[in-house]
């Protein structure tokens, strides 16, 4: 198996971003569990920023580049995708610093998406099966495993409720966002959720448009985005069964991501990245 190790002096001390610095292209972002630190890449590698603004400081220094910093439910992991040997495949490493493991070692493209909630298992798409596909792997590694063989087509951006039900799209327009935006028709992508358990399928979505990215917090209530209302992606809420509309800008957001305890849900926008927090329903730029 390839390892790389990042020492933490390396992993803390090679690169800063000032705080006083407006920094434009940070992507992909997330949140620790109490939602308090900012995780993103930028300019080819994983950063992590306090989420109420301040110095960002790189964690990684691979070759290649880095995307989808994920940390683990419990708070002690941090889950990556990186190509520096061609192609994304799935890395993980403590969220403190330290060795970096790599899991996956297919020439497809593994995109890390969510952790399980009891921090075991690392979600991730793949087009491994020649089209987007849902899998799972060990925190430890081991062989991946397809969450949904020869029943759903084209599945991304998978989630993982409290109750260990799995949401998720079905579309290549929600697993390719810039593709026909404002697409309205039989490929649009719904929220849809499976139970692995009992093997039940639900419809959380009916809009004709697009609602997907779906990220949920440890309370159950799901976020994403959807083009209802504005022909834009604005930010919305699913709550006891309810589909409620929290952003209403002009321009797109992408990417949205809700901490665990579900105080906060960062994303990007006009190339930079926001926080919404949820107690207040204000937007605050990073």
């Amino acid at each position: 198996m390839r390892k790389m190790c990042v020492s933490l002096l390396m992993a803390f001390t090679l690169m800063q971003l000032s705080a006083q610095e407006k920094n434009y292209f940070a992507s992909t972002p997330s949140l620790s569990p109490d939602g308090l630190t900012a995780y993103f890449s930028y300019d080819g590698d994983i950063w992590k920023v306090p989420a109420d603004g301040g110095t960002a400081t790189r964690i990684t220094a691979l070759e290649g580049e880095e995307i989808n910093p994920r940390v683990s439910p419990d708070g002690k992991w941090l889950a990556f995708s990186s190509n520096q040997f061609g192609n994304y495949d799935v890395y993980v490493m403590p969220v403190t610093g330290g060795k970096i493991t790599q899991l996956t070692f297919h020439t497809a493209k593994d995109e890390v998406e969510n952790w399980s909630w009891d921090s075991r298992t690392i979600y991730f798409t793949s087009d491994r099966d020649r089209r987007f596909g849902s899998f799972s792997i060990d925190v430890n590694g081991g062989t991946p495993k397809s969450l949904f063989s020869h029943y759903f087509n084209t599945t991304n951006g998978l989630a993982e409720t409290p109750s260990g039900e799995y949401i998720f799209t079905i579309s290549s327009e929600s697993a390719q966002q810039a593709a026909r935006k404002r697409y309205k028709g039989e490929n649009n992508p719904d929220l849809l959720g499976y139970n692995p358990k009992t093997g039940s399928f639900h419809r959380y979505t009916t809009y004709q448009g697009k609602d997907f990215n779906a990220t949920v917090d440890r309370n159950g209530t799901i976020y994403f985005i959807s083009d209802e209302d504005t022909d834009e992606y604005n930010l919305f809420r699913l709550q006891n069964g309810a589909k409620q509309a929290l952003t209403k800008y002009p321009t797109s957001i992408k990417k949205p991501f809700v901490s665990a305890q579900g105080n906060k849900v960062i994303f990007e926008k006009d190339y930079s990245l926001y926080i919404y927090d949820v107690a207040s329903n204000a937007v605050a730029p990073i």
